[in-house]
């Protein structure tokens, strides 16, 4: 375990690592720095945060200060730090610096154990629905992949009070725990429903213990360099996604799934767990606390969270179904699942390129245009096109272009919420987005059953993926309406 101090400066007697006056300084900059830009930033400041602030919003830095959400801490000299017991104290540490990028790597790590494994699920899936539950519906077996996305993003609602009250790594080492114990107990399963309890249910939760922490993390160390940052940190999800699902073929083929999952367990758990110890706060929780119910009421976060719920309502239907009508064509089982590694090789660089997208187009923007180009190639490719070749470039450009989301939206949120309310705003984001999840993965499964699995066709689960990624980019172009409103910019602005 880490030791818990830090090398920025000398304690004083409050037990701060800077004093007072540098400690008010580096506070007072944290506080303006997502919305503002003074002369004496640096020629490296992030080029996003100055276009979708300073160019788009044009708010002045005061009103921003105020904003809902966040409860700024003043400390002074006579006053205890905020800082959770279980993280080292930190009060407001110079960001950027080398332990920064520490926290992106640890934090890859730890998305890779995560995400990658619920984007790797796709393997899974398969297998479930023509070999292991071959007389189960399709929306029955999407039961455990639903339950999984709903209690990871759902659970992340409930991470920033947990975190504030115990800090990044106890809450990030637990979920690592809680991984390895739900894997283990999935792989003595025999029934489907004790597959939805297990993979599903208790993989789930931990996994957003682990989640959402680690993403607002990173935005909390980089300022200069979020964009990067976060991009680098989340693009783990898909390298895991990538190596997960080519180690959970292997496996399967060679010792079958029950020992598959014995062997991810044991290997989130090292990873994850591992990763997680080099966790710790760069921001003390503010004296008051969040204010969940502004943060709640924020129509810019409704409007994010409306934009997360139609994503998810459509998001896993190439990831689901690609392998399926690979199949149908007549490909291997190994080529049908290769589509979910072209995918999250695409997700892998996709969400490393995101950062320098949205700096020349703006985060909003791009995000925009990567869910109705995404919407337009679903409805094409699963409705015109019926060979592999086709499929592989709809994995690639698709795994690609929706990573967005997930790199570009801590930047979003950091912006109008700060580095101390960002972890918080994540997780009532992610409650619209498993909403989505619990609405959209059964429906699909059903829509698939019913109209598409007795003509082998894609028609209708592709119309409802158009429907659902089209809506999710008309959100952000209603984002961008609201924060322009009465400015001089003008929709088709830089933002």
């Amino acid at each position: 375990m880490l030791p818990e101090s830090n090398s920025y400066a000398t304690s004083d007697p409050r037990g701060l690592t800077q004093p007072p006056t540098a400690v008010a300084s580096v506070h007072s900059q944290d506080r303006s720095s997502n919305y503002s830009h003074s002369s004496s930033k640096t020629p490296h400041s992030s080029d996003v945060e100055k276009g979708f602030v300073d160019e788009c919003l044009s708010v002045d830095k005061q009103s921003i200060n105020d904003s809902p959400g966040v409860e700024h801490s003043r400390s002074t000299p006579d006053e205890k730090s905020d800082a959770p017991a279980g993280d080292p104290v930190i009060e407001y540490a110079p960001a950027d610096t080398g332990y920064a990028w520490v926290i992106v790597v640890c934090a890859g790590f730890c998305l890779m154990c995560t995400v990658g494994v619920v984007n790797a699920f796709g393997v899974f899936s398969t297998h479930y629905l023509n070999f292991i539950f071959p007389t189960e519906s399709a929306s029955n077996i999407a039961w455990i992949g639903t339950m999984l996305s709903l209690f990871m993003l759902g659970g992340s609602v409930t991470t920033g009070p947990l975190t504030d009250r115990f800090g990044f790594r106890t809450v990030a080492l637990a979920g690592a725990v809680i991984c390895f114990l739900a894997l283990l107990l999935a792989s003595f399963a025999n029934a489907l429903w004790q597959l939805v309890l297990t993979q599903g249910i208790l993989f789930g939760i931990g996994a957003a213990c682990i989640f959402s922490p680690s993403v607002s993390l990173v935005a909390q160390w980089h300022t200069k360099s979020r964009p990067l940052a976060t991009g680098l940190a989340v693009a783990g999800s898909g390298a895991g996604g990538m190596i997960f699902t080519e180690v959970t073929q292997r496996l399967m083929t060679a010792i079958g799934h029950k020992w598959t999952l014995r062997v991810l367990a044991l290997i989130i758990f090292v990873i994850a767990g591992s990763a997680s110890m080099f966790y710790k706060r760069r921001v003390s929780v503010p004296r008051g606390g969040t204010d969940f119910r502004s943060m709640v009421n924020d129509p810019r976060l409704i409007i994010v969270g409306l934009s997360g719920f139609f994503v998810n309502v459509s998001y896993f239907i190439p990831w689901y179904y690609l392998p399926t009508a690979a199949l149908k064509i007549g490909e291997t089982k190994q080529a049908a699942n290769n589509l979910v590694l072209f995918m999250n090789a695409g997700s892998t660089v996709g969400r490393v390129v995101a950062a320098f997208v949205a700096i020349a187009m703006g985060p909003i923007n791009s995000i925009s245009a990567a869910y109705i180009i995404c919407a337009v190639l679903v409805l094409i490719v699963m409705l015109a096109v019926k060979s592999m070749v086709g499929y592989i470039v709809l994995s690639v450009i698709y795994g690609g272009l929706s990573a967005s989301f997930i790199s570009i939206m801590p930047l979003i949120l950091t912006t109008f919420f700060g580095a101390q309310g960002v972890t918080t705003a994540m997780g009532i984001m992610n409650m619209y987005c498993s909403i989505g999840v619990l609405i959209g993965n059964p429906s699909q499964g059903a829509i698939y059953q019913k109209f598409d699995r007795p003509h082998d066709s894609f028609t209708a689960i592709a119309i409802w993926g158009f429907v659902g990624l089209a809506l999710a980019g008309i959100s952000y172009i209603m984002l961008k309406v609201l924060v322009i409103r009465g400015t001089e910019k003008r929709i088709w602005s830089k933002m």
